[in-house]
């Protein structure tokens, strides 16, 4: 489990291995996440992308979940 604060306009990254999957939260803020608009307390669930490319649209903190399949 990790956890990120961003002001907007920031970006992060973060790399998957393969096979897992990922669930972000952002708790405040709007996020763009490969090119996937997410708004406040929705959940992503995630499966198949090598990296997560997350802009802030917005001042955010988000959760981020890596488990194994």
């Amino acid at each position: 489990m990790l956890g990120a604060a961003l002001e907007a306009g920031e970006r992060a990254e973060y790399v998957t291995a393969p096979g897992r999957y990922a669930y972000l939260v952002p708790a405040r803020g709007t996020v763009d996440v490969n090119g996937v608009r997410i708004e406040a307390c929705d959940g992503a669930a995630i499966r198949g992308e090598a990296a997560l490319h997350v802009t802030a649209l917005e001042d955010a903190e988000l959760v981020l979940v890596d488990v194994a399949p």
